[in-house]
């Protein structure tokens, strides 16, 4: 069941960089409760509010320099699949789930015995995306999330996800017929 207090918005920035005389994208994408940027909103005014008041303990940055394709948000959680799908063998899907409480439920099962650290992960130190071109200042965030990747491996073009269900859309492309 969907919560509305802990759904999670998801932004990317793209910046486009000449590096070594070729064209280079670089994407950067951050997750925020929803329900933060509303209590902000709710204010009024034309307030402006520094990023270290509001911004680390609510938000997630990430650069996707590894390959990933960013955000793909449903509820609390977001999808994650690779930009290139490995012909043959396919990808993981990689699951990011923000929402309190199952991060709570991963934190008490990661002290357990049956912790499979190759598969479920939490993450609760903050991160940092360090200043440079894009940036003038560094942007360090802390938003909690366990992070889940499938055993099996799909050849998906695309992923779509919800608080309950993951889709896989696979794309074919038929020659037209004569007749």
């Amino acid at each position: 069941m969907s919560d509305p207090t802990a759904t999670v918005l998801c932004f990317t920035l793209g910046f486009r960089q000449v590096v070594g005389g070729f064209d280079y994208l670089r994407s950067v994408s951050f997750w925020v409760r929803r329900s933060s940027l509303y209590e902000y909103a709710t204010r009024g005014g034309n307030r402006t509010y520094s990023w270290d008041a509001w911004g680390p303990s609510v938000t997630r940055w990430t650069d996707w320099e590894h390959g990933l394709a960013p955000c793909r948000p449903g509820g609390s959680r977001s999808a994650l699949f690779p930009l290139l799908i490995e012909v043959g063998i396919g990808n993981p899907i990689v699951v990011r789930d923000f929402h309190p409480e199952r991060v709570r439920r991963a934190i008490a099962r990661s002290k357990g015995s049956s912790w499979n650290e190759n598969r479920l992960k939490v993450v609760t130190e903050s991160s940092k995306i360090e200043k440079g071109d894009e940036f003038l200042d560094d942007i360090v965030s802390s938003l909690p999330y366990c992070e889940v990747t499938s055993e099996k491996r799909y050849g998906y073009h695309e992923v779509l996800i919800d608080d309950e269900r993951v889709v896989g859309i696979t794309v074919r492309v038929s020659p037209i017929s004569k007749t």
